[in-house]
């Protein structure tokens, strides 16, 4: 009874997570398709690589190492001594605030020294006034940094109190007030899309003030101190440590994939973001919402001893992710195309660039499984304080990845460089798998491949239906009812993949479907 209500309660706060980031991820692709349609590739290039360079140091400080060190910690002392987390979370939160602000004044004072760096292929720097116009959206957009982890540091404290659906719901919010601003009219910056990049600015005021008043009403937000002497403050920075290298050398994989495509030719940058955005949202969705979800209760099962129960739940958990990311990365190897037709194809994003980063979502979708898995699994080491572990595989990950992507890129192009990415994903699962058994426990493989067994049906099931209800939507249909027509072929390609699940009796759907029916019932 308690494993049950145990697994339903993280099958309820996926889905509350879910909820909020499919909320999210609609506005976010509505927030591309402008970007993608009323902007040029120039600007497009230029605006998405100023825009990661904010957001690499957010999956560093926001939602990344801190709060992946920070979470376990909180919650041990909510758990042991009431009260004291409050004064834990206020002296973190000021050191967060003190690095993020030095960081982002240092960022926009030598905006060009780092871009003329990050960004010194040929293929970059043979457009004209393509880096002058970097430099101004980065300096814009770099104070960003400063928004995003304060709003992923509150998130973090919200999500520990079981608290998912408003955090979750936030950047929504930021998407909204985005596309607000990019469709005002460009003659009101100093060069193309200067409005746009102040976008993510306000738009980034607004994610922290709906969190922020979510804890002040709770009383749980932090204040400002300095006094650091905390019990539990040093703890959370030494696991810190390990994992903040770990990110550090994603990141350093990141600034590296900016560089080889610099290279390129005109609009890697931009087909690549919209390939990642179009791998996000299944991976949101399931991965990211599932390994949030689960941070909290394998750190409790952890804190109290029950080693055993904690790999189980973990261990369910990962074949329930396989169970929900298989059929996403099938149908998007099938529809990659006609996918992206419909999200990006108008406007300045032509057929060629269609079929550009379709190409990218194919490799994507076997990237989608092993990236997702890993967002999984590494929960199980930040749960027993071990951030050290996933730092040593991203460091070999990384060594593999400056190989392959040098030789790779110089023999394919942009599918080159993509593919070192799907290799590295793959490299860092297994890698992870391997020390699950030294520093975890033992890895049980025969209930994930019974899984995987009853689920072959299902996913052949799904791939057909997608194949060959596309080939019928493209003899039936043309222009704007085509695009349109594709979402319920989506949805009848997911109804026949979860009937044939419940049909093969696949375990990991149960849960789900107990879900389904008191919703009905209700």
């Amino acid at each position: 009874m308690e494993k049950n209500n145990k697994n339903q309660g993280v099958v309820r706060s996926a889905a509350a997570m879910s909820l909020g980031t499919m909320s999210s991820r609609i506005l976010g692709l509505v927030r591309d398709m402008v970007l993608a349609a009323a902007f040029s590739t120039t600007f497009k290039d230029a605006f998405v690589v100023a825009f990661r360079l904010p957001n690499l140091f957010r999956r560093l400080f926001g939602e990344g190492s801190l709060n992946v060190s920070f979470i376990p910690v909180y919650v041990e002392k909510k758990s042991l001594n009431p009260g004291s987390e409050q004064q834990l979370s206020s002296a973190i939160f000021s050191l967060l605030i003190l690095v993020t602000s030095t960081l982002s004044l240092l960022g926009v004072l030598f905006m060009p020294q780092i871009m003329s760096v990050v960004l010194a292929g040929e293929g970059f720097q043979s457009v004209e006034g393509k880096l002058d116009m970097t430099i101004v959206l980065g300096r814009i957009m770099f104070s960003y940094l400063f928004l995003v982890t304060t709003y992923a540091f509150f998130m973090a404290i919200a999500n520990a109190h079981k608290k998912f659906l408003i955090p979750a719901l936030a950047p929504a919010v930021f998407n909204l007030v985005f596309i607000i601003f990019a469709l005002l009219p460009n003659e009101w910056g100093r060069v193309e899309g200067e409005v746009a990049a102040w976008g993510v600015l306000f738009g980034g005021v607004a994610q922290v003030l709906m969190v922020g008043v979510q804890l002040l009403r709770m009383g749980k937000i932090p204040y400002w101190t300095l006094k650091f002497k905390v019990p539990g403050v040093a703890l959370v920075l030494k696991n810190m440590l390990p994992g903040l290298l770990g990110l550090g050398v994603l990141q350093i994989m990141s600034v590296v994939n900016i560089y080889f495509a610099s290279r390129l030719n005109e609009g890697a940058h931009s087909f690549i973001y919209f390939a990642d955005r179009i791998l996000e949202l299944p991976q949101s969705l399931i991965a990211i919402s599932l390994g949030a979800a689960l941070l909290p209760s394998l750190s409790e099962y952890w804190s109290t001893g029950e080693k055993q129960k904690m790999r189980n739940f973990g261990q369910y958990s990962l074949r329930l992710l396989l169970f929900l990311a298989l059929p996403s990365a099938v149908g998007m190897f099938v529809l990659a195309e006609p996918i992206v037709n419909l999200l990006y194809g108008r406007g300045e994003f032509s057929l060629q660039d269609v079929q550009t980063t379709a190409e990218i979502v194919r490799l994507y979708s076997f990237l989608l499984v092993a990236s997702s898995f890993v967002k999984v699994l590494i929960p199980s080491f930040y749960a027993i304080k071990n951030t050290l572990t996933p730092a040593i595989a991203s460091v070999i990950c990384l060594i593999i990845h400056l190989v392959m992507a040098h030789f790779l890129t110089n023999m394919m192009g942009l599918n080159g460089l993509v593919l070192a990415t799907v290799i590295s994903g793959f490299n860092n699962m297994f890698l992870l798998l391997l020390f699950y058994f030294k520093h975890i426990g033992p890895f049980i493989f025969k209930p994930m491949f019974k899984s995987l067994y009853k689920i072959i049906l299902p996913l052949v099931g799904l791939g057909l239906v997608s194949f060959f209800g596309h080939q019928l939507l493209q003899m039936l249909f043309e222009g704007l009812i085509y695009k349109l027509m594709l979402l319920p072929l989506i949805a009848i390609a997911g109804l026949v993949y979860f009937a044939l699940a419940h049909f093969c009796r696949v375990p990991e759907f149960e849960p789900i479907s107990r879900r389904i029916k008191l919703r009905l019932k209700i």
